[in-house]
């Protein structure tokens, strides 16, 4: 069976009663992988600034209801990310990467929490491509940003040191 998307992406969706059918895990894996795939296809292609609103409009309107299951779970394991993140920021696998992944399931359900990211992302590649033209202007950006780097980290490393062994 397929469909078209609001965006002219069109897809196959498989049903559990269909000929050919095959059940396992590794079916199970790849039928994650594609759904995930199309997902991501889905987002990027829309604009800048409205991406997460449409994203969560779009799980409204193929939603199950404002207290359905999907919405629960997906509302709950968006909290518990974003809670071990912030407590486990200090560790390398878990930090702003684990939080916005949090805060992108949260926000597929709660929309000021879609608008809020939306902000966020036009605010980010504004600085993004502030620091790209200093770093391509000359030699003496690319040492501004490497020195502002590095005192960043600095301050990182020692706010995290007094945090964690300071009296």
């Amino acid at each position: 069976m397929q469909y078209q998307s609001n965006l002219g992406i069109v897809s196959s969706v498989t049903c559990l009663n269909e000929p050919g059918y095959e059940r396992g895990f590794g079916t199970m894996i790849e039928r994650i992988r594609k759904y995930a795939r199309r997902h991501w296809r889905e987002f990027s292609k829309g604009k800048a600034g409205k991406r997460f609103q449409d994203r969560y409009h779009r799980r409204q309107k193929h939603g199950h209801g404002p207290l359905g299951i999907r919405r629960l779970l997906n509302l709950t394991l968006g909290i518990v990310i974003v809670a071990a993140s912030a407590v486990g920021g200090l560790l390398p696998a878990l930090g702003w990467g684990t939080a916005i992944i949090g805060f992108a399931l949260i926000a597929g359900e709660v929309l000021p929490a879609a608008r809020l990211l939306d902000w966020a992302e036009i605010r980010l590649r504004r600085f993004s491509q502030f620091v790209r033209d200093i770093w391509n202007h000359s030699w003496a950006g690319k040492v501004l940003i490497s020195l502002v780097a590095l005192l960043l980290v600095a301050a990182f490393a020692y706010l995290t040191y007094s945090l964690l062994f300071g009296r």
